[in-house]
């Protein structure tokens, strides 16, 4: 059953998540030992619950400090999961100029954001 479904929020999840029951500080530092910058007030914002649509790095914060997938995060947060594997283009593609894959980069710059839902804050 997935997180949604069953009616669980981004809060619940990184509560139930949280079994060291760390502080808002220390889940920024652990993410900041993985290469993940956030501030602490970010984080403590979403163990709060406030209803906010919260950033990748917010996630990706969670998700390595807490070590849940993201895939689960975006799904408790109501965004778009993604796949569990990244997305890979095929080995011909290395016949691409520097040009061209900056091209599809942009692409794939201007869908991501395009996901964004209206009107929704983002948090950083």
């Amino acid at each position: 059953m997935s997180d949604l479904s069953s009616g669980r929020t981004l809060s619940g999840l990184l509560q139930d998540s949280n079994t060291e029951n760390w502080s808002a500080r220390r889940i920024a530092q652990e993410a900041h030992k993985h290469g993940v910058e956030v501030s602490y007030t970010s984080i403590a914002k979403y163990l709060r619950n406030v209803p906010q649509s919260p950033s990748e790095s917010v996630l990706e914060a969670f998700s390595v400090a807490l070590r849940i997938p993201m895939v689960q995060l975006r799904q408790a947060a109501g965004l778009p999961t993604g796949e569990l594997e990244p997305f890979v283009l095929p080995e011909r593609a290395n016949r691409l100029t520097s040009r061209q894959r900056e091209v599809i980069l942009h692409m794939v710059r201007v869908l991501l954001d395009d996901e964004e839902p209206r009107g929704s804050q983002r948090i950083p």
